[in-house]
């Protein structure tokens, strides 16, 4: 027996599936250049010619820039929380817990000075790795965003009948 999905349980309560208005988008990267001219409703003069500039002002205006979406900074305390929550973590603040216990419950001198000094010590190194978790993280983003801004972000395209180049973001389907 197979599970039903989404759009059949809500054309049985009556619904209409939100999927319905979607027209499904083709596969851009499997057509054939033709396939895509049709596709987009352009003249065949397309593939010597190019777009015109008001045909691409226009595509640029429907389907918006060619880039990808940025993806959303963490906080610092998502940071944080990124380099603590792992299991041997979670087994240095148990250590570290008991070792508190002790030292609060310890009748002797040298046994409350020796667990202080491990719950220190332990301390210490969850902050120290945390640390350099975080400043190694933030060093490799800067490394990405540098690179990213060093790659080439123009195009060769066939616009109004000649080769032209222009940013990246301005490629619009039907650009050959």
């Amino acid at each position: 027996m197979t599970k039903p999905n989404l759009d059949d349980i809500e054309k049985q309560a009556g619904g209409k599936s939100n999927h319905d208005e979607r027209k499904p988008q083709p596969s851009w990267h499997a057509m054939t250049i033709y396939d895509s001219v049709a596709e987009l409703n352009l003249p065949e003069t397309l593939i010597m010619n190019g777009l015109s500039s008001a045909e691409a002002t226009k595509r640029l205006q429907q389907y918006g820039l060619n880039k990808l979406t940025e993806a959303r900074k963490k906080t610092l305390l998502e940071r944080i929380w990124d380099q603590v929550a792992n299991v041997l973590v979670l087994i240095l603040v148990v250590v570290a817990v008991v070792s508190a216990v002790r030292a609060a419950t310890a009748t002797i001198s040298d046994d409350v000075v020796t667990n202080t000094i491990q719950v220190g010590l332990i301390v210490g190194v969850i902050t120290l790795n945390t640390y350099i978790g975080i400043v190694q993280e933030g060093s490799a983003e800067k490394a990405a965003e540098a690179l990213k801004s060093m790659l080439s972000s123009d195009a060769r395209v066939i616009r109004d009948g000649s080769e032209q180049m222009i940013p990246s973001t301005e490629v619009v389907p039907g650009d050959v």
